[in-house]
């Protein structure tokens, strides 16, 4: 008799407990307030890649600017060598690395425009 006893408890506890699995859930849409939560933390829809290239953009004029700099240094110290040949060839040879500089960073400039544009453009970026 105890072997029944359990067992209609145990039946009627599983009965019970159906209607409550199959309880409706009345959860959020957490998409709008990821939304809005992205809106207001000034997110961009830019895709990865484009970002990335925007950053190499940045960094690419920096060094463009400081390249610019030595060549200007270096026409300054070459003008105001006055004859002497330790400043005219140092004035030289800071001019002859600042366009050997200013070349690689020409190509580097033109192999990640390439490589962002055929990212972006193949899908792959986001």
């Amino acid at each position: 008799m105890g072997y029944l006893k359990k067992l209609g408890a145990l039946l009627a506890i599983g009965l019970l407990s159906v209607p409550m699995l199959a309880a409706p859930v009345h959860a959020q849409d957490i998409s709008t307030e990821l939304d809005s939560a992205a809106l207001a933390a000034e997110f961009s829809d830019e895709p990865l890649a484009a970002t990335i290239g925007d950053l190499i953009k940045v960094f690419l004029t920096l060094l463009g600017i400081i390249l610019l700099v030595l060549v200007i240094y270096a026409g300054f110290l070459w003008m105001t060598a006055g004859g002497e040949s330790d400043k005219t060839q140092k004035a030289k040879d800071i001019m002859i690395n600042a366009v050997i500089g200013l070349i690689i960073l020409l190509a580097a400039y033109a192999i990640s425009n390439f490589v962002i544009t055929s990212l972006t453009t193949a899908g792959l970026a986001g």
